[in-house]
């Protein structure tokens, strides 16, 4: 009995053979698939240890961008590693930013983009932007009655990503404390400057009165309260009068001395 024929190829069939497998044969597909195991599949395939092989989550940290500027350019023009980063690169909402302030005295801070599960629960829009934050979490911030004040930021953001220097405006929404944190070590800086130019200000000021001369004591620092000298000389020129070197009493004024007249009878 004659064995059926084949059924035709689709043309879905001889799309994916065309645009996927570019023509290749089942041998050079299996040699493709065995290299890209070898790579970033399991370790007993290639003879390494787990700590050397390489994943699809060492080729994305080693090559995300926190900006890019191919955004528009096709996968297919890329490499593999260049099309695992922009696809997760594309995934991410660039609205509003999340941060980490664990080493904010330092100045260092961290930043990346919201999640679609972030951008769904309303993290870092609705709520805190810092993940080590009480307020981060939605459902903390709406069993409150009296939620923390949120206030929106534009914050410069430098970085140094592959050997090179970027820099971006980035939008973050922090409560009042973590603000605080954000700007912490600014804060400090300003304030050691401020003093050291009060520190040298005073410094001149000294420096200018040095050359004046010294400064006179204020009228009224070193005037003791003075007695009358008329009382004093008065004292002085009873104690010479009497013998004795004692004090004589002055004599009274004839007015207060002076008996008062005598009264008239009447007859």
């Amino acid at each position: 009995m004659p064995l059926p024929l084949p059924a035709p190829q689709s043309e879905h069939s001889r799309a994916v053979f065309r645009n996927n497998l570019n023509g290749e044969t089942a041998y050079q597909r299996h040699q493709r698939y065995v290299r890209s195991a070898q790579l970033y599949g399991d370790a007993h395939l290639s003879g390494e240890s787990d700590a050397t092989k390489r994943t699809d989550y060492d080729v994305l940290k080693a090559s995300h961008k926190f900006l890019r500027d191919d955004d528009d350019e096709e996968e297919d023009n890329l490499s593999y590693d260049e099309a695992v980063a922009l696809k997760y690169y594309r995934s991410l909402f660039k609205e509003f930013a999340i941060c980490d302030l664990k080493h904010y005295k330092s100045g260092n801070v961290s930043l990346r983009w919201r999640t679609e599960d972030e951008v769904v629960s309303g993290a870092g829009q609705f709520s805190c932007g810092n993940t080590r934050c009480k307020w981060h979490a939605p459902e903390e911030v709406e069993g409150v009655r009296k939620p923390p004040a949120l206030i929106t930021l534009e914050v410069p953001f430098g970085y140094i990503e592959h050997g090179e220097a970027k820099y971006a405006l980035v939008k973050l929404v922090l409560c009042s404390k973590c603000k605080k944190k954000l700007t912490w070590k600014r804060d400090k800086e300003k304030a050691a400057a401020q003093s050291t130019i009060d520190a040298r200000n005073a410094d001149l000021e000294e420096e200018e009165s040095g050359e004046e001369g010294p400064a006179l004591p204020p009228p009224d620092s070193g005037r003791k309260e003075e007695r009358p000298k008329s009382r004093r000389r008065s004292r002085s020129r009873d104690r010479e009068g009497s013998p004795d070197g004692r004090r004589r009493d002055r004599p009274t004024s004839s007015r207060r001395s002076a008996s008062p007249p005598p009264r008239r009878q009447r007859p």
